[in-house]
């Protein structure tokens, strides 16, 4: 029977100048090879290359594996091993191999909580003058926020990145006056965008397919009022946000009920597109390749060729996720290239592409992710 990868659509790469460098759920490769990490979503991980971050070389089927899992991390070994054409005990050893030396960090469930009523917003902070001690205690608070989903660290004009998911603009007001009031005094300016959607892509240039096919996850951040989630879809959700491979069988004894019922839950999650999928989070560091947030000012409002500039940023193999906000920036993509002189090559050509619509712009390397949780524990209490 073949598996069905829920979730997940297709997209084409368009031809491009840039070169593309088992029902218990026991079976996943991060708990067969003891790659789990349940601390991830409070563990602090570097995402961009700095000058002396160690470059792991990696071979053409080490690249296979980590393209496999990019968007489908809960895979069972022994389709994991089928796919790229190795034998089960090989995978294993390689995907050791690829934790110990910090190129996967971990698994994520990925979740479109505003299908069930919330919405996301995204702050961009500029500091003062700080400490490290007092920039530390601000990203600890930050981190520790429970409806914090997202905390980066970037350069550039800007320090850091927060992204909230509230129950509404009147949710959001109140959390974002509690970081001023209690932290206004470090921080020089700020900017605040309201998400629309989400496009997560697959990394394809981990290893280009001959399809030209790119499997992404799209979140349509639409709220369905049909959509209700009870105790036990909240303590399930929780559950995976933790441990995106704790499997139904572990749910089912945790929370003294059959795995079929954790089973049909999750495949409802997927069905009413709260739950989209699982992705994998690697460090493209340690594989020679750094992170920029490119923010794109779109005043000049064109719809026809503003669909045009997202399907173009979607075929280009280097962008790992695109945003659309209401806001100053319109526009977002994360890029991830071999070294400067590729993405400044990327954003030129974006740049030129869409003079007619791209008003304005700003390009962030983006050094750190210190915390990711789509469903944070603020929204299931």
């Amino acid at each position: 029977m073949a598996r069905v990868k829920k979730g997940k659509k297709m997209v084409a790469l368009a031809a491009s100048s840039y070169p593309a460098s088992g029902e218990k759920g026991g079976d996943s490769f991060l708990r067969n090879t003891s790659l789990r990490d349940a601390s991830f979503p409070n563990t602090s991980f570097s995402n961009t290359s700095f000058p002396n971050t160690p470059k792991i070389k990696i071979d053409v089927k080490d690249r296979k594996i980590l393209s496999t899992l990019d968007m489908d991390s809960r895979m069972p070994i022994t389709v994991l091993a089928k796919e790229v054409g190795l034998s089960r005990q090989v995978v294993e050893y390689r995907l050791k191999r690829l934790k110990k030396e910090k190129v996967i960090f971990g698994s994520r469930a990925i979740f479109d909580s505003v299908v069930v009523g919330y919405t996301w917003y995204r702050v961009i902070f500029q500091l003062l003058s700080i400490t490290q001690e007092e920039k530390k205690k601000l990203m600890d608070y930050l981190r520790n926020h429970p409806f914090t989903f997202w905390l980066g660290e970037v350069g550039g004009n800007w320090d850091f990145v927060v992204n909230f998911v509230c129950k509404d603009n009147f949710h959001f007001n109140s959390v974002f006056e509690e970081v001023i009031t209690a932290y206004g005094q470090y921080i020089r300016n700020y900017e605040v965008l309201i998400y629309v959607h989400v496009t997560d892509l697959e990394r394809d240039y981990l290893f280009p397919k001959k399809s030209g096919l790119r499997e992404v996850f799209v979140h349509a951040m639409t709220f369905n009022p049909d959509v209700q989630i009870d105790d036990l879809d909240k303590k399930i959700i929780s559950e995976l946000s933790r441990d995106a491979d704790i499997t139904n069988v572990d749910l089912a004894n945790k929370y003294d009920v059959s795995a079929n019922t954790i089973k049909n839950r999750i495949n409802e999650m997927y069905k009413n597109k709260l739950l989209l999928g699982f992705r994998l989070f690697i460090n493209p560091s340690v594989l020679g390749y750094s992170s920029h947030l490119l923010f794109l000012g779109v005043n000049r409002l064109d719809l026809e060729k503003e669909k045009e500039l997202f399907s173009y940023l979607k075929s280009i193999p280097h962008v790992a996720f695109i945003v659309k906000h209401i806001g100053k920036w319109r526009v977002a993509a994360e890029v991830e290239t071999k070294d400067s002189q590729e993405f400044q090559d990327i954003f030129v050509e974006i740049r030129s592409k869409f003079a007619d619509i791209i008003t304005d712009f700003e390009a962030l390397p983006l050094f750190k992710d210190h915390f990711i949780d789509y469903f944070p524990e603020g929204l299931l209490k």
